[in-house]
């Protein structure tokens, strides 16, 4: 950088040096002149010393001219430096309207959830009518014809303000539908909470076990009529093994199963149940024993042919309201038309 302080002070030199050398220079040529005789030579080495003066107030002249130009050098210093803040000072407001536009931002997507939050409120006001008749009903004080039309009526009317994400997932095409895949309520699972899951009932359809384990989730495969490996993708456990309302050879109870993995007392956030009617049986023994106290969803082919067959719709109604307790909400349900069941 350039340093104008100490280029003046080599200014302030330059003619002092030249003044102590030029006056040596005089006294040097008046000794040589007084061994002389003349005054003619007197006289030219007066007017000698004269030009030799006037020389040096020219020098003294551009000395000062060269101080103006280090003036002004250090004026355009001093220029550019305010310059600079000016810049500075812009860069910072740059970085302030990026701040504000930040905050707009973070204002509108708070906007944005308010208004999803008010949507799901206004669902479930709408829903809280259903969940209440269903809490209150007397299942007993239905005929049997009349419990199973209540049965029928309620599943037709999933609530609408518990789930944000549905996802259908999973399923193979089966003559008229697609048999095997199971609706998924995304929200815990988007939030990036631990996903857990137990499955029931495999026979040779993955499609769902093999996309949850793709989502990252850890899953727990059971099936006694099947043989795999006993790993499968990063996260999927085989177990040769079924659910039932009691332990055998190849069937154990839901509680016992969640025991022995360690799961007793850990948030089950997905339960996957096709087991061909055992589920009927099951059911009772899984609301008993506490075995359904930490699971998040349920997803359950429930066959109902057996129960036309005799008067059971009222222990049907018992069972729903008694999940609706747990707080269980109907999310979905459809009619699996490729199985006719």
């Amino acid at each position: 950088m350039f340093n104008s302080t100490a280029f003046r002070k080599n200014l302030v030199l330059l003619p002092l040096v030249l003044i102590i050398v030029l006056v040596f220079m005089v006294f040097y040529g008046g000794h040589q002149i007084r061994k002389g005789d003349g005054k003619d030579e007197k006289t030219d080495l007066f007017e000698q010393k004269d030009e030799k003066t006037e020389l040096l107030e020219q020098k003294d002249e551009k000395t000062e001219l060269l101080e103006q130009k280090d003036e002004k050098i250090e004026l355009l210093v001093e220029k550019d430096e305010k310059t600079e803040l000016i810049e500075y000072k812009d860069e910072k407001m740059g970085l302030g309207k990026q701040k504000n536009e930040k905050t707009g931002l973070f204002e509108k997507n708070f906007n944005k959830k308010n208004k999803k939050d008010e949507m799901m409120e206004s669902f479930r006001e709408k829903d809280s009518a259903l969940v209440e008749e269903v809490l209150t009903m007397d299942p007993k004080s239905f005929s049997q014809v009349d419990a199973m039309h209540k049965f029928y009526w309620l599943l037709s009317f999933p609530v609408q303000g518990v789930c944000r994400i549905l996802k259908r997932i999973g399923g193979q095409w089966l003559i008229r539908q697609v048999d095997g895949d199971k609706f998924v309520c995304m929200d815990n699972m988007m939030a990036d909470k631990p996903c857990l899951i137990y499955s029931f009932g495999i026979s040779n359809d993955w499609t769902f076990e093999d996309f949850m384990d793709f989502r990252g989730c850890e899953i727990h495969a059971h099936d006694p009529t099947v043989d795999f490996p006993e790993t499968r993708g990063d996260n999927i456990t085989f177990y040769k093994l079924g659910l039932g309302s009691e332990t055998t050879s190849n069937m154990d109870t839901l509680a016992n199963i969640l025991k022995k993995n360690g799961h007793k007392d850990t948030a089950i956030e997905y339960l996957k149940i096709d087991i061909e009617e055992a589920e009927l049986t099951g059911l009772p023994d899984w609301l008993k024993t506490g075995a359904l106290d930490n699971v998040n969803q349920l997803a359950m082919e429930i066959h109902l042919s057996s129960l036309h067959n005799g008067p059971n719709f009222i222990w049907l109604l018992e069972i729903l309201q008694q999940l609706y307790k747990l707080e269980f909400r109907l999310i979905s349900c459809e009619v699996n038309k490729g199985m006719g069941k």
